[in-house]
């Protein structure tokens, strides 16, 4: 349990930076005082406990400090608002095709002002353009648009959900989008992308709508195509958590192929493919907060089986926050993150107790095997 306060104390760092606006100065202090606790008080285990969680919301406050976007003249972000610009760079992220657009995510490396004066920078922008011709991962662009801030709608911030992302400019509509090369950069990735276009041309061509489209999204994690009638009525039943990808599917995928590699292959091999399936089919869908959050708490549970010990999922959930977290502090924010962690941690601490009590009151009007089954047929549901 030392794991839990630990990501605890430093998601608590993270939390304290951003409400206080902490200077970093203040930072190195807060880790001697704990490092000197450490060294005098060793022994005593809630004061060497108190003083690792003090280390740990100085770490947290310093990785969000890090984090912080820093803007000069060659970031891109410098540029948003000058009027037309074109930009060259290339498109590093799978592209998100909607019913009348295609957003594209790309890494710009030049940039030419209207002036005609040209700048390397460094920034990720979103580019919304026309769906067709088709666009993909890899592609080396040459775009002419208006560069700008992404937008603020009034009840949702699309500039901070882009900004938790790394992505602080947006060019939208009546742009000009050239494509030169195909850099592709990273094969395996690009030949994922082409497996996930695949299957959904497979489903489209099995199913009719909106059947294929219910599938796409519980297999694929592509929920664009679903009607928005469909989708209120998911809402409205509660019952929308079943398309959204996360521990359920991890769990087929992971069951799938150690189950079936444990036919051929030696057991802890099988576990190793299993695991590198579950990181392409984190991979595949998105990797969406909820579903990286699946992902490393089922492969820590593979990793425990691959070297003889059994997982403990508290610890499990609370090693996911923080490595999600360290690589991108400003993953806390984000609402797939909360819900997720939220329903997981309620799963792991209500579920059981609850099962626990039930079952007591049960046994009082019947047998407690029939209890047993009664409880365990609720809580499965």
């Amino acid at each position: 349990m030392t794991l839990v306060y630990l990501a605890v104390a430093w998601v608590a760092g993270i939390v304290l930076a951003r409400a206080a606006d902490l200077a970093w100065q203040l930072l190195p202090l807060l880790g001697f005082v704990a490092i000197i606790a450490l060294l005098v008080w060793w022994d005593e285990r809630r004061v060497r406990l108190a003083a690792l969680s003090v280390l740990m919301i100085g770490l947290g406050a310093g990785r969000l400090i890090i984090a912080e976007p820093r803007f000069d003249e060659n970031s891109l972000a410098s540029y948003n608002g000058v009027g037309w610009v074109t930009l060259e760079g290339v498109v590093v992220g799978e592209p998100d095709e909607r019913d009348n657009y295609t957003n594209l995510r790309v890494r710009a490396e030049r940039l030419t002002l209207s002036d005609g004066t040209e700048r390397e920078v460094q920034g990720l922008v979103l580019i919304r353009t026309h769906r067709y011709p088709r666009r993909t991962y890899g592609d080396r662009l040459e775009v002419a648009g208006l560069l700008d801030d992404p937008p603020v709608y009034e009840t949702f911030s699309y500039r901070e959900y882009l900004a938790r992302q790394g992505v602080y400019s947006f060019m939208r509509w009546g742009v000009q989008v050239n494509v030169l090369t195909n850099d592709c950069p990273r094969p395996l990735l690009a030949c994922l992308f082409d497996v996930k276009r695949r299957a959904q041309e497979v489903i489209a061509q099995m199913l009719p709508e909106p059947q294929a489209a219910l599938l796409t999204g519980i297999l694929l994690g592509i929920e664009t195509g679903i009607p928005d009638e469909l989708m209120d009525a998911f809402e409205a039943t509660g019952t929308s958590h079943i398309i959204v990808i996360s521990g359920f599917n991890i769990t087929i995928v992971s069951g799938l192929f150690a189950g079936l590699a444990g036919r051929f292959l030696q057991r802890r091999r099988a576990i190793l493919l299993a695991m590198a399936a579950v990181a392409a089919y984190t991979v595949l869908v998105g990797a969406s907060a909820a579903v990286v959050r699946a992902a490393l708490m089922g492969v820590l549970y593979l990793f425990g089986r691959y070297v003889g010990r059994q997982s403990y999922a508290p610890v499990s959930l609370a090693a996911a926050a923080l490595m999600m977290t360290a690589c991108n502090p400003y993953t806390l924010w984000d609402k797939g993150f909360q819900l997720s962690f939220a329903a997981t941690a309620g799963l792991l601490f209500y579920v059981e107790p609850s099962e626990r009590l039930l079952e007591r009151a049960l046994s009082r009007l019947t047998s407690a095997d029939r209890a047993q089954q009664i409880v365990g047929a609720l809580s499965e549901g």
